[in-house]
């Protein structure tokens, strides 16, 4: 599952930032449509780091603790 998660989130990630990263500079002078576009590139880019956070945690989680003493 972490596995998964990982690549599903560097995939939305990279997906995020090559399809909105051409727009955003010169946002302003978009249509509406276009906006929209660069707004849902926004969203998976979101949506990617969320997964790649939640793919760190599980593997943080997974790893046994050594006792202090």
């Amino acid at each position: 599952m972490k596995t998964a998660a990982l690549l599903a989130g560097i995939v939305l990630s990279l997906a995020g930032i090559v399809q909105g990263g051409r727009y955003v500079i010169d946002y302003e002078k978009l249509a509406p449509y276009g906006k929209g576009f660069v707004w849902g590139s926004l969203l998976l880019l979101l949506t990617g780091i969320g997964l790649l956070y939640y793919a760190w945690r599980k593997h943080k989680s997974a790893r046994p603790r050594r006792s202090m003493h």
